[in-house]
């Protein structure tokens, strides 16, 4: 177990603002990418760890539009959704019709029609993504039988 995923687990066990800083140091120690991604991956659904993990992977690549929609989701899963259209604003400058980039465009959306709108762009982007399928499904605007887009 790396360093790295040693403090994670701190964070998680124990809490607290010393190990947390702690962790914060060591991610800035880290100018490996890929290193941070790993990390980023396997505590995504943890955002004591997966915050300051992507944020340090933003400031290594801050054109990297996924880890820009990976937070964003992050924030969306926390109930940050003001943090949450800030990376996808972000994210849409880099490419507004990468699916990633309306998938989250989609989640974030009060509007049942907009979800429906952004799925739809989705699906014709990728016809196999199940996220948008299932979504247009639960909203009523894909029937079961066929799976063809309405």
């Amino acid at each position: 177990m790396s360093q790295l995923e040693h403090l994670a687990k701190r964070v998680l066990e124990t809490g607290g603002s010393e190990v947390e800083r702690a962790l914060r140091e060591e991610l800035r120690r880290v100018s490996e990418p890929e290193e941070l991604r790993k990390l980023a991956e396997g505590f995504y659904a943890e955002p004591e760890v997966s915050v300051p993990t992507f944020e340090r992977l933003l400031e290594l690549t801050p054109e990297d539009l996924v880890v820009r929609v990976e937070l964003g989701f992050v924030y969306f899963l926390m109930g940050e959704d003001g943090e949450a259209n800030r990376q996808l604003e972000k994210a849409r400058a880099l490419d507004p019709e990468h699916v990633q980039v309306l998938s989250l465009e989609a989640a974030l959306a009060r509007d049942s029609a907009k979800k429906i709108r952004l799925y739809r762009r989705i699906l014709q982007k990728d016809p196999q993504h199940e996220v948008a399928r299932s979504k247009l499904h639960e909203l009523g605007a894909l029937p079961s039988g066929n799976g063809t887009i309405p």
